[in-house]
C-alpha cells in the first residue's frame, strides 16, 4: 500500500536539492552505531522526559510558520497549513484536512482519489537508529479497512528508492507500510491490540527505526502511544532514508474520507524523545 504521494516527495528532493535540517549539528549523529539491536525491546529504559534532545535532527512546536518545511508538490485532495486553530503548545500546529467523498473504488472511478497531505525535510542519512515524536489530535478513527499516515521515512536515491511509514486503523492501533523494495518485507499490521490512540485527544506518539548496522537492509520499527509501547514491527526493510515527513491521510479512501487532523511538538533525533 505504499503511499503514492512519496513519489511526488522524491521528484521534489531531486528537483530542489537538499533541505537543512533543524539541527545546528548537521549530520550528528546520522550514521551512529548506537541504538537497540533488532529483537529487543528498546526504549523500556532511558526513555527520555520529552524534552527535544540538543543533538536533535528536528525540533518544531509550529510557532514560527514553515520554518524551512516544503508544502506538498501535488494536491492530493485535503488542505496543510501551520495555523492556530487548535495548539498543544504556543501559538501553532500542524493542520490537515481531508476531503470527504474520495473512493479509489472502483478502479478508475477517480484519477486521484487519494486524501492525504504531509510536509516534509531533508534529514541526514539513516544510519542504525532514528526516533520521531509528536503528539497527534485526530478528529475521528480512520475509517473501516483505511489507514491514515502520520510519518513516512524514504530514500530518493537512485537504486536505492523505497520508503517505509506509520499508519493509523480504526480501532486505535497500527500498521507499518513498508514499500522499501526489500525481500521478506511488506506491509504489517499490529496484533493483538492493547496500547492505541484514542480521537478527540491528543496522543504522545513515538516511531523507533533500527538496525543493528549501517548496511543491514532490514531491522525493526517500534511504536508508543503516550510512553506505553504499542508493538515492535520485524522484517523492516531499510535504506539510506533521507527524507522525514509528517502529516496524515488516507492513501486508499472508501469513500468515507473526511477527517481533520493537528500535530504538535514535533521532534526526530538519534535517541528515544519520550513524552512531556
Amino acid at each position: 500500500m505504499r503511499s503514492t504521494s512519496a513519489l511526488a516527495l522524491m521528484m521534489a528532493s531531486l528537483a530542489v536539492g537538499a533541505l537543512s535540517a533543524c539541527s545546528d549539528d548537521g549530520d550528528t549523529g546520522g550514521d551512529t552505531d548506537g541504538g537497540t539491536l533488532p529483537g529487543t525491546d528498546g526504549g523500556t529504559g532511558g526513555t527520555g522526559n520529552g524534552k527535544c534532545p540538543a543533538n536533535a535532527i528536528i525540533c518544531e512546536n509550529f510557532d514560527n510558520g514553515q520554518n524551512g518545511w516544503k508544502t506538498p508538490d501535488e494536491e492530493h485532495n485535503a488542505t496543510i497549513a501551520i495555523d492556530g486553530t487548535r495548539t498543544r503548545s504556543g501559538s501553532g500546529a500542524l493542520h490537515v484536512v481531508t476531503e470527504a467523498g474520495h473512493n479509489e473504488f472502483p478502479l478508475g472511478a477517480e484519477e486521484d482519489p487519494q486524501t492525504i497531505a504531509h510536509l516534509r525535510k531533508d534529514i541526514p542519512t539513516f544510519g542504525t537508529v532514528l526516533y520521531a515524536r509528536a503528539y497527534v489530535y485526530l478528529n475521528r478513527a480512520a475509517p473501516q479497512d483505511v489507514m491514515g499516515t502520520y510519518f513516512i521515512l524514504f530514500s530518493p536515491k537512485e537504486g536505492s528508492f523505497g520508503g517505509i511509514e506509520l499508519q493509523g486503523m480504526i480501532n486505535g492501533g497500527f500498521a507499518l507500510d513498508d514499500w522499501s523494495g526489500i525481500e521478506g518485507t511488506g506491509w504489517n499490521l499490529q496484533d493483538p491490540v492493547k496500547v492505541k490512540t484514542s480521537p478527540n485527544q491528543w496522543n504522545c506518539i513515538e516511531w523507533g527505526v533500527q538496525r543493528a548496522k549501517a548496511t543491514d537492509t532490514t531491522g525493526h520499527a517500534q511504536v508508543w502511544v503516550n510512553g506505553a509501547q504499542a508493538f515492535d514491527f520485524p522484517n523492516v526493510g531499510m535504506r539510506p532514508f533521507s527524507n522525514f515527513a509528517v502529516g496524515y491521510g488516507f492513501v486508499h479512501p472508501h469513500g468515507d474520507s473526511a477527517s481533520e487532523t493537528w500535530i504538535d511538538d514535533l521532534a526526530v533525533a538519534t535517541e528515544r524523545i519520550g513524552c512531556e
